[in-house]
């Protein structure tokens, strides 16, 4: 059966920030966001401290070690619970409560969304030691106000942030999104650049507050930045613009920017294609959170691209993507392809049960727009799932199978010809529907489906003989890679 490619596009700046910008948003990650009325705000706690994700630069002036991770505290808000509590900038927090913080993303989980005012435990490193201190929060509304009429620039950035995206709020939200951005706070421009770009035709504003906040040294600004040239959006396409922002923004501990590097790098946009480079950076936006990287690298290990062939690190990796994180939710491909790892025994032992499960978590999945390629995925699952009932129940091989064709799949289509080709086990033959859904498969970009469609305008199976049409299908199947159609006519 055939293997899936797990290459992941571009990801688009839409919805939420966490889609361009994964864990250094500042927004709470995509589908997270709680409901933000009037009367609960009043009851919302802050800890009073801002985080980033750690960088380059960070990692090596606090002489951090190679495995470190959490969220580094970059400001502690003035007369705050953090401040009350002793946290100081450059304390690495890597527990918040009970939960873990292995990276920004996971700080905003924690840290932001705070239900009482009842004392948090939080652990911090600090230098080589292990801190731990108890933070009581104060009603996020008052103190951000506060901060904000006291000229704090953090403080109007985080009253903006806690209005949400309600579009009765949205006109207040963005005066002191802007207030804050014109004030230096560079998570405040890199989130008024994506709302202007959501809610607004103003995208010149929009592109300047982006590119303010990457030169502030925000890392989610910086990925938001390089998608506009990346894809063509707003500004002409610059891939080598994109890459040195995706670039700074990776050196700024930005998991997505990562992951986009690494996509460059994969592909050979913005400069020379380096495989090595790709895994390295789809490794290190893995670790930071971002589930479409650790399918990508787990495509390489698995087929020894850039990195040795390590069957049980590609299978760790599919799990890791499916699984998803607070930085970015399950990558369906990575689904898919774990999936597939059990079906055929890709460094874990075979569980055709178990494949068929994750088949059709993933076949029945409400829509994502989040996840990169999760409609492509989605129907390739129902398609694979079907696949696993062939010779046992053709009957619903063959409605599984259709409906993965019906959303766009080839394998679906093919697998679909091929039962109504050979018949049975509760479907009868019927060659001209076999031969309607090999063009559907060959349409749809299946090199071995025109192949066998040529066979068919050849022999006349299905559909009336027609030597032309059999020679173009030859042709369209070697364009596709299906070496055994090349050179050959139709007769």
């Amino acid at each position: 059966m055939r293997a899936i490619s797990s290459r992941n596009r571009l990801a688009a700046l839409a919805a939420t920030a966490v889609l361009a910008a994964a864990c250094s948003s500042t927004g709470p990650p995509s589908g997270k966001e709680p409901a933000r009325s009037t009367s609960a705000l009043s009851v919302r706690g802050t800890l009073g401290f801002e985080t980033a994700p750690i960088s380059r630069e960070a990692r090596k002036r606090l002489k951090l070690p190679p495995g470190a991770k959490g969220a580094l505290v970059v400001e502690v808000l003035p007369g705050g619970p953090g401040a009350a509590a002793g946290i100081r900038p450059d304390d690495l927090v890597q527990e918040v409560g009970s939960a873990p913080v292995g990276n920004e993303c996971e700080f905003v989980n924690a840290g932001y969304d705070i239900r009482s005012l009842a004392p948090v435990r939080v652990v911090i490193r600090r230098a080589v030691s292990s801190v731990e201190v108890s933070v009581a929060p104060v009603e996020q509304g008052p103190f951000f106000e506060s901060l904000c009429q006291r000229g704090i620039a953090s403080g109007c950035f985080r009253q903006a942030w806690s209005l949400g995206t309600a579009a009765s709020r949205r006109e207040r939200a963005l005066a002191l999104y802007d207030s804050a951005c014109r004030s230096g706070s560079a998570a405040a421009c890199a989130d008024l650049g994506v709302r202007l770009l959501e809610w607004t035709d103003r995208s010149k504003d929009a592109k300047a507050a982006l590119d303010r906040s990457c030169a502030l040294g925000n890392a989610a600004g910086c990925a938001h930045a390089a998608f506009l040239p990346a894809t063509g959006k707003i500004v002409s396409r610059d891939d080598r613009r994109a890459t040195a922002l995706y670039v700074r923004g990776c050196d700024l501990g930005d998991a997505k920017a990562c992951y986009n590097v690494g996509l460059m790098a994969d592909e050979g946009r913005g400069g020379p294609r380096n495989l090595k480079l790709a895994a390295a950076r789809y490794e290190e936006a893995c670790e930071g959170g971002s589930s479409t990287a650790c399918t990508n690298l787990g495509f390489f290990y698995e087929n020894g691209r850039g990195v040795p062939r390590n069957a049980e690190r590609s299978f760790a990796l599919y799990r890791r993507g499916c699984d998803g994180s607070h930085c970015q939710s399950s990558n369906l491909n990575g689904c898919v392809n774990l999936g597939r790892a059990y079906r055929d025994g890709i460094g874990v032992t075979k569980d055709a049960a178990r494949a068929a499960e994750i088949f059709r978590d993933a076949c029945e999945r409400r829509s994502d727009p989040t996840d990169v390629g999760f409609d492509g995925n989605g129907a390739r699952a129902c398609s694979l799932l079907g696949a696993l009932s062939l010779d046992t129940d053709n009957a619903r091989a063959l409605e599984l199978s259709v409906r993965g064709c019906e959303r766009g799949d080839s394998f679906g289509c093919f697998n679909a010809s091929a039962i109504y080709s050979s018949g049975g086990a509760g479907v009868s033959p019927d060659p001209a529907r076999a031969t309607s859904f090999l063009d559907r498969a060959c349409q749809a970009g299946d090199g071995e489906g025109c192949f066998d469609l040529a066979i068919a305008y050849e022999k006349g199976t299905g559909i009336s003989p027609d030597r032309e049409k059999a020679t173009a299908s030859f042709q369209k199947a070697c364009s596709l890679g299906f070496e055994k159609a090349c050179g050959r006519k139709g007769h």
